[in-house]
């Protein structure tokens, strides 16, 4: 460093000459003392308050030994200190995370691109932290020093470009390098991001193995210990784990983070990583309270944050707060919420897990006014706030404003899960001029692409469908002519209108009719004969379907058989009968229920029936009781073979008092009163028994 030999007179000049070389000394030495640099300049700087040279070595003596806040407030309102330090400024703010402010600084000191190496690194470090990934390959790639590893540049490049949203040219730029450089540790495993950026998991575990063996490589040449190996290894197993998870090898996934959470890595980043995808994998329904536990490795320090890119920031913010709702930490999770309000500014996502608690809570009334103000502050971007409100007013029976809440989404007739939604909402509350609008509108939104117009070809249907069910066939008549206007000449679309406009307008019905496809030998039909035998064919059961014409041979004998059945049963005998005053008159016969014609055959017919007071089951014309009876003489029913000995059969012989019996039943009404008790015990337990 050069300095200045310039004082001013007022001053004694071998005073400030002896300060000049000290500080001189002190700046060129192989191991500078800091401490004493900033001792030096500040005597000079008592003395001479504006001297750069004295200003520019106190500021980079602090740089050094990590005062950066300090070494700022060396250059505050000192423009044009700022101005000549304005690398080193940038620095200062990059380190203490004031990204924002340290590109300024940079955009501010003139130096243009590839003037200064430092400043373009610091440049494009200080976009990749803000996020803008693109522009920070870009600068990357524009970086041309021999001093600066090119293996370094590539691997930063790769980063930003598949942070970018373009991981195939960050995979080219790293095999590039690995063929002019040879592969290292840091490549492979930049390499295995960008493969799973790209979705080649499986070459992405390739490689992570080719990583981790170049690692294990690199630390035994650079004499590394056991302890330093196993925790440097820690990432690869970490990552290795969210492929497996990506697979959908959820079990092996979790023992990768389990595993990896144990070992207690010393980098922070790695065990927030681990931490936050076991608990997405275990989800809130497994292992809450050990999530919970092991969620402490998300309280990152400020710095290690600070390292990672902004898409993971914004999932351990959202994690964090999502963890504290679902064990129900109210005041943990409003903390969490700020500093999700920080990272998702301007989202819906604050919003919702606002919402949430509310709801947690049961002020459903805040709930729904929280969400409705978010929905109108920001009309085109709160889709799942305004999705979520219409939910919760569906949950509470609110169906206008459910649909109120579906129509405020932009864009909300183009997408079809909405639509139908809302469709079947207005059926709901009986508005069917809702839904047919619905529809209407939706089929008029669709786009020029060949999935939108098939997509409004199907909404003007179901408008028509619809239209018909509702008995408007003049406005279905209409729906359907817009889609044959639309190109559409489908068989069944032309069907139904020409069905339509049968009867509404016949010229259209012969209009649109000349687009049904024709018939092939139409004349050889016979419509009669068609028709006979289609109403014919549902009748049987086990037709041929096969074999025509043995199906209609078996139509044609069914119905003779059923035409002869029908004229059985017209038929009826006639018989002349002679009347009590001599005439004879011809009368057709008719037929008596059975049980009546078994009265008849006994000549009880028209006369009181003497058993009329029993049960039919008791009857002595019962059939079934008769069968009884009749087994009733028999030896059936004893065991088997011939007759105990010692028995005399002639006792065992009912036969006689069971016809005095049926002769004392058909005496007369009150004879067969008073014979009802030996009815009662000749049915016995036989009868009973039947019943049961």
């Amino acid at each position: 460093l050069e300095l200045r030999r310039q004082v001013k007179a007022s001053h004694p000049v071998v005073q400030m000459e002896d300060l000049f070389a000290k500080l001189q000394e002190l700046t060129e030495a192989g191991d500078p003392d800091y401490d004493s640099i900033i001792s030096t300049a500040d005597q000079i700087l008592a003395k001479e308050a504006e001297d750069e040279d004295a200003i520019k070595c106190k500021f980079v003596a602090l740089l050094n030994l990590k005062k950066f806040s300090q070494a700022l407030d060396v250059v505050k309102d000192k423009p044009k200190a700022c101005k000549a330090l304005s690398f080193e400024r940038a620095y200062a703010l990059y380190r203490l995370n004031q990204h924002a402010d340290a590109l300024e600084a940079l955009e501010s000191s003139g130096t243009k691109s590839g003037e200064h190496v430092g400043m373009d690194l610091l440049r494009a470090q200080v976009l990749y932290r803000l996020g803008k990934y693109k522009e920070s390959s870009e600068v990357y790639a524009s970086v041309m020093d021999e001093e600066t590893d090119p293996g370094e540049l590539a691997v930063n490049r790769s980063a930003a470009l598949c942070s970018a949203g373009d991981p195939t040219l960050g995979e080219q730029v790293l095999r590039g390098a690995a063929t002019m450089l040879g592969d290292n540790a840091d490549m492979s495993y930049n390499r295995a991001c960008a493969l799973i950026e790209k979705g080649d998991l499986t070459g992405a575990l390739k490689a992570l193995e080719d990583a981790e063996s170049l690692y294990r490589k690199e630390c035994e040449e650079q004499a590394v210990t056991e302890a330093e190996l196993e925790d440097g290894l820690i990432v690869y197993n970490v990552q290795r784990g969210y492929v497996m998870q990506r697979m959908g090898q959820g079990e092996k996934a979790q023992g990768a983070y389990e595993e990896a959470l144990k070992r207690k890595p010393t980098d922070q980043e790695v065990a927030a990583v681990a931490s936050n995808n076991l608990f997405a994998l275990r989800g809130k329904d497994t292992s809450l309270f050990d999530s919970a536990k092991k969620a402490k490795a998300l309280n990152l320090d400020e710095q290690v944050e600070d390292k990672l890119t902004v898409q993971q920031r914004r999932v351990f913010a959202l994690n964090r707060c999502l963890l504290n709702l679902y064990t129900n930490k109210t005041k943990e999770c409003h903390q969490a919420l700020s500093k999700l309000d920080k990272e998702l500014e301007g989202s819906e996502l604050p919003s919702l897990v606002r919402a949430a608690l509310l709801a947690r809570e049961k002020k459903m009334d805040e709930c729904t006014a929280l969400l409705q103000k978010h929905a109108e502050a920001n009309p085109k971007t709160a889709l799942l706030v305004k999705l979520t409100l219409a939910q919760l007013q569906l949950s509470q029976g609110d169906r206008e404003g459910a649909i109120a809440a579906l129509e405020s989404v932009e864009g909300a007739y183009k997408q079809g899960g909405i639509v139908g939604s809302l469709v079947k909402l207005y059926e709901g509350v009986k508005d069917t001029a809702g839904a047919i609008k619905t529809l209407e509108r939706a089929a008029e939104s669709g786009g020029s692409s060949k999935e939108e117009k098939q997509n409004s070809r199907k909404f003007l249907l179901l408008s028509a469908d619809m239209r018909s069910r509702s008995q408007d066939p003049v406005e279905a008549m209409k729906a359907l002519e817009a889609v044959m206007l639309a190109g559409e000449k489908d068989p069944d679309t032309v069907a139904r209108l020409v069905n339509l406009c049968a009867a509404i307008d016949l010229g259209k019905a012969e209009k649109y009719s000349e687009f049904l496809p024709a018939m092939d030998a139409a004349s050889e039909i016979d419509v009669q004969e068609l028709e006979s035998f289609q109403r014919a064919l549902p009748a049987t059961r086990d037709a041929d379907e096969m074999d025509v014409e043995a199906t209609k041979a078996k139509m044609v004998a069914l119905q003779e058989k059923r035409r002869q059945r029908r004229l059985m049963r017209r038929k009826k005998e006639k018989a002349s009968v002679t009347l009590e005053d001599g005439r004879s008159v011809v009368v057709e016969a008719f037929h008596l229920p059975k049980k009546y014609a078994e009265l008849v055959e006994m000549g009880s017919w028209g006369k009181p029936d003497p058993e009329r007071w029993l049960p039919w089951h008791q009857r002595s014309y019962n059939r079934k009781l008769l069968k009884k009876r009749k087994g009733a003489g028999t030896a059936s029913g004893g065991s088997q073979g011939g007759a105990l000995a010692g028995t005399n059969v002639s006792n065992l012989d009912r036969s006689e008092k069971f016809q005095k019996e049926l002769a004392a039943q058909e005496g007369s009404a009150q004879a067969a009163a008073a014979s009802s008790p030996a009815a009662s015990h000749g049915s016995g337990k036989k009868g009973r028994k039947g019943r049961k």
